[in-house]
C-alpha cells in the first residue's frame, strides 16, 4: 500500500478517535461532576471550581476503562464510511487486496493499544491518586493476599498489608499439615518476627508470644504487595511479576491484573478484526443502526464473558491465562476465518 493512502486512512482514524474520545470524555466528566455535587454540596464559586477539579482528576481513570470500546466504535464507522462511499471498491479496482486495505486499521490499532498501555492508563491511575489525595481519602491497605509458595509446599494468607506492617498472617504447610496463625508480623532481613502466635500441629495447639521464622517471601516483594493490584499500571505489575518468579511464588491476583491489562491492550486489535467483519462487504441492510446494534452486542458479550471468567479465575477454578485470553483468542480465530471466507 502506498504511503499516501496509508496516511489518509490512518489520519482519518486518528481524527475520528480523537473526536469520539473527546465526546465520551466530556460525557463522563458531566456525569462525574453531577455525582460529586451530590456528595459534596456546593455553595460558592470556589467550591464549584474545586468540584470541577475533582471531576477532571477522576474522569481519566473511568475513560481508560472504556477506551477500547471507543476505538471499536470509531474503527467500525470509519470502515463503514469508506465502504459506503465506495472508496474501498475503488481501492480494490486499483489492485489493492483486502489485507492491504485493512493494514492501516491494524497499524492504528497497535499504535493506540501501545499508547493506552504505556501512557494513557498510567496517567489515568495517577490522576485518580491525586483525586484521592484531594479528598483526603484514607491510605489504601491491601487486603486478603494469597501467596502460593510452591518451593516450600506452603500457602500464605495475609489479611492486611500496609507499608511494612502485616496483620493476620496465616501460614499453611501443605506437606506436614502444620498451621501458623500470627496477629502481627514484621519482616526483618531474611526472617519474619511473628507476634501473638498460635501453632496448630495435628491435634496440638500451642500459643507463643513471639516467634522467629525464616522468610518465605523476599522483603522487596512484601513492600510491593502493600499496594493492591487493581489500581496499578503495567510497570508496577511487571515488577511484581519478576520478583515473584525470582522468589518462586505465585500471586494469582497480581498475575490476573497483569494479564487483564495485556488482554485489554490486545482487544484493540481484535476490535479492528471484528469491525472488518461487520462492515465488509457492504450492502443496503448495513445501516448505521444495524452497525451500532452489532457493536453494542459484541461489547456486552465480551464484557460479560470476561467478567465471568475472571470470577472463576479469582476462585482458582481456572488458570489466569485462560480467563483473560480464551475468549479473545477464540474470537480472533473465528474473525480471521470469516474474513478470509468473505473475501475469498
Amino acid at each position: 500500500m502506498n504511503k499516501i493512502l496509508f496516511k489518509y486512512i490512518f489520519g482519518m482514524q486518528l481524527r475520528a478517535t480523537a473526536f469520539v474520545s473527546g465526546f465520551v470524555f466530556c460525557l463522563i466528566l458531566l456525569f462525574d461532576f453531577a455525582e460529586i455535587t451530590r456528595k459534596f454540596p456546593i455553595t460558592s464559586l470556589s467550591e464549584t471550581i474545586f468540584a470541577i477539579k475533582l471531576s477532571l482528576m477522576r474522569t481519566p481513570s473511568t475513560f481508560c476503562e472504556v477506551m477500547h470500546y471507543v476505538y471499536f466504535i470509531t474503527a467500525t464507522f470509519s470502515l463503514w464510511n469508506l465502504n459506503r462511499s465506495h472508496q474501498i471498491t475503488i481501492m480494490k479496482s486499483t489492485g489493492k487486496s483486502p489485507q492491504q486495505i485493512l493494514y492501516p486499521f491494524f497499524s492504528f490499532a497497535v499504535f493506540i493499544a501501545a499508547a493506552w498501555l504505556f501512557l494513557i492508563h498510567p496517567l489515568g491511575l495517577y490522576s485518580e491518586t491525586m483525586y484521592n489525595k484531594n479528598i483526603s481519602a484514607s491510605a489504601e491497605i491491601n487486603c486478603n493476599v494469597w501467596i502460593d509458595c510452591t518451593k516450600n509446599n506452603q500457602v500464605i494468607f495475609i489479611k492486611n498489608i500496609h507499608d511494612n506492617r502485616i496483620e493476620g498472617l496465616n501460614v499453611f504447610n501443605m506437606e506436614s499439615g502444620q498451621r501458623i496463625f500470627a496477629q502481627q508480623a514484621i519482616k526483618r532481613g531474611s526472617f519474619w518476627i511473628l507476634k501473638d502466635v498460635t501453632l496448630i500441629n495435628k491435634d496440638k495447639i500451642q500459643n507463643i508470644d513471639t516467634l522467629k521464622i525464616f522468610g518465605m517471601v523476599s522483603t522487596s516483594l512484601i513492600k510491593l504487595l502493600s499496594k493492591a493490584p487493581q489500581k496499578q499500571d503495567i510497570y508496577y505489575l511487571y515488577k511484581v511479576y519478576k520478583i515473584q518468579k525470582k522468589d518462586n511464588v505465585t500471586l494469582r491476583s497480581y498475575e490476573l491484573e497483569l494479564h487483564k491489562l495485556l488482554a485489554n491492550c490486545y482487544s484493540f486489535i481484535l476490535f479492528a478484526l471484528i469491525a472488518a467483519i461487520i462492515c465488509l462487504p457492504i450492502n443496503h441492510y448495513k445501516t448505521k443502526t444495524n452497525i451500532m446494534i452489532k457493536v453494542i452486542f459484541t461489547s456486552i458479550f465480551l464484557r460479560l464473558t470476561n467478567n465471568m471468567l475472571e470470577s472463576l479465575s479469582h476462585g482458582g477454578a481456572i488458570p489466569v491465562q485462560l480467563a483473560c485470553w480464551a475468549v479473545l483468542l477464540i474470537l480472533s480465530c473465528i474473525s480471521i476465518a470469516i474474513l478470509i471466507w468473505k473475501e475469498a
